[in-house]
């Protein structure tokens, strides 16, 4: 009985810590995320141009001919009919202000981020947003709805699966840090950029012509100077050997 009593125990704790690792540890990758398995872009086109619209991270929004992961999105119903469209991306509400210009915003209006779903005869969608009344729009124009006329262009919408992939959602860009050896002294106080002096050889300065035999004396017999080498020229003396040997100059 008091086995039984303490294994109730132990699994009781084990249970309340993995509540709290998981608590105090949330995950946040948004690839395991359930609303990353259906994205949708929302597509629209006229007779000569295509668009799929996409939020931006500063809040703009326009449209691209190929889907980017800004031109993902994520449609939740939050009643019948009424919809909320945010940037899988960036994170940013699609909203609408009072003049039917669309932007992207971090902050959640119910007046101003929130649309009434339609589906037209033709099988695109429209967006209209219950407070401006102006339909979503990529277009210029904006106008009012009104049931039983023609929506103003690039307002009519088509849903698409999100063929971008995945991989391109959360992989960050690498960024190059470089500087040139050009830039001003104070952005290289320790000299870093600066090319590294060469050693090149200097021509001997101290260099003289070998005596001819003709000319006699200790010199002709030792033109050389083997003989002479551990006397005067060895002490050092201004005609030494070690004198004239050239070295190297940095340049």
């Amino acid at each position: 009985m008091l086995g039984t009593c303490l294994r109730l125990l132990v699994g009781v704790l084990c249970t309340v810590c993995s509540l709290g690792t998981a608590r105090a540890y949330p995950d946040t990758s948004p690839l395991l995320g359930s609303n990353w398995g259906s994205l949708t872009h929302l597509y629209t086109a006229t007779a000569r141009t295509s668009y799929h619209l996409q939020i931006h991270r500063d809040g703009h929004v326009d449209g691209t001919p190929h889907q980017t992961i800004y031109s993902a999105l994520m449609i939740t119903s939050e009643d019948a009919g009424s919809v909320v469209i945010t940037g899988a991306m960036t994170r940013r509400f699609l909203c609408m202000d009072l003049h039917g210009n669309i932007f992207g915003s971090l902050h959640f209006s119910p007046e101003n981020c929130r649309f009434r779903q339609r589906t037209l005869e033709n099988g695109y969608d429209v967006y209209l947003s219950q407070k401006h009344h102006y339909l979503v729009s990529l277009g210029r124009a904006k106008r009012i709805f009104q049931p039983g006329t023609n929506p103003p262009p690039f307002s009519q919408f088509l849903a698409r699966r999100n063929e971008v992939p995945l991989l391109h959602f959360y992989t960050v860009r690498p960024r190059r840090h470089t500087r040139s050896a050009e830039d001003p002294p104070e952005r290289d106080p320790l000299n870093v950029l600066k090319p590294r002096p060469r050693a090149t050889p200097v021509p001997v300065s101290c260099s003289r012509e070998l005596p001819s035999a003709e000319e006699g004396g200790p010199a002709a017999s030792d033109p050389l100077g083997v003989l002479r080498r551990g006397r005067g020229d060895a002490r050092g003396g201004a005609g030494g050997a070690d004198r004239c040997r050239p070295f190297p100059r940095f340049v």
